[in-house]
């Protein structure tokens, strides 16, 4: 499982089609909106919203913008 960490403005541009329950999976927190989802989700969700991984942050692929964060259990 995957706890994953998105910031509230990159959650408006994204597709959460991959993802058991949406975006409704998604629960708000001080830092941001935080769901614990798969590993197949996790890369689905990648490939959807055409992001990177680099250490722990989720960075866009084209413009290296920082739009969360994640833990792999």
């Amino acid at each position: 499982m995957i706890r994953l960490q998105l910031k509230n403005d990159a959650m408006l541009s994204m597709f959460f089609d991959d993802i058991r329950g949406g975006k409704s999976s998604f629960s708000p927190q001080s830092e941001g909106m935080h769901a614990t989802i798969s590993d197949q989700e996790f890369d689905a969700f990648l490939k959807a919203n055409n992001l990177i991984t680099y250490h722990n942050t989720l960075k866009g692929y084209e413009d290296g913008a920082v739009y969360g964060e994640f833990e792999a259990d």
